[in-house]
């Protein structure tokens, strides 16, 4: 699937970041769940990582919030996109299931679909990565596309870019919780006009400090 998902955003990079570039401008609650994040960021704690960063817009907000923030992206295209979009920030390809990240280095992780292409039973074990890279109590920011129970947790969908999975919610919390995270907020949010028929959720956690 890493290969899959790599090609197919490799070949609409320029087309993805034209559209994923104003996200923030459109959903304010988007907003204030990255102000969320950064206000749980221990200040001098370090870099915070985006993983599946994309066309780069939310390590820039992160910049502007006063948070030192790195993306990182499978799609060396998408890399691309970002650096040249914003040229002050820095930029990694990197695999968000595999990070080549010391232990207990980083002072957050925000995921923002990116989660959404992987296999549902990889995810336990993603979340035990990311918990090995990050601090103690360094807080984690997950919004995916939501299903609406544990049944439909996982559920393919035609996404425009690549076969994506809805995410329940709750199901999210509780494999995260096993790997170690806790302090958990959460919010599920209707789609706007013009998106797909697809809720959005929206988890916001820190690795326990011991």
């Amino acid at each position: 699937m890493t290969q899959a998902v790599r090609d197919a955003y490799d070949a609409r990079a320029e087309e993805c970041a034209s559209l994923f570039l104003g996200d923030l401008d459109r959903v304010p609650l988007d907003r204030e769940w990255l102000g969320a994040f950064a206000r749980r960021v221990s200040p001098d704690a370090g870099v915070v990582a985006d993983v599946g960063c994309g066309p780069g817009h939310i390590v820039n907000h992160l910049a502007e919030l006063g948070v030192e923030a790195v993306g990182y992206d499978i799609s060396p295209a998408m890399v691309d996109e970002a650096q040249r979009a914003f040229p002050g920030s820095e930029f990694h390809v990197g695999d968000l299931t595999s990070l080549d990240i010391a232990d207990s280095s980083l002072a957050g992780i925000v995921a923002r679909y990116s989660l959404i292409h992987l296999a549902p039973a990889q995810l336990t074990d993603v979340f035990g990565e990311w918990f090995r890279v990050l601090k103690p109590g360094a807080p984690v920011l997950v919004s995916f596309f939501a299903s609406n129970s544990s049944d439909t947790h996982g559920l393919p969908f035609d996404h425009a870019v690549v076969t994506a999975h809805q995410l329940f919610p709750e199901t999210i919390v509780a494999e995260m919780r096993t790997v170690g995270f806790d302090g958990f907020e959460t919010s599920t949010r209707k789609p706007l006009k013009g998106e797909r028929p697809l809720d959005h959720g929206t988890t916001l956690a820190r690795r326990r400090t011991r």
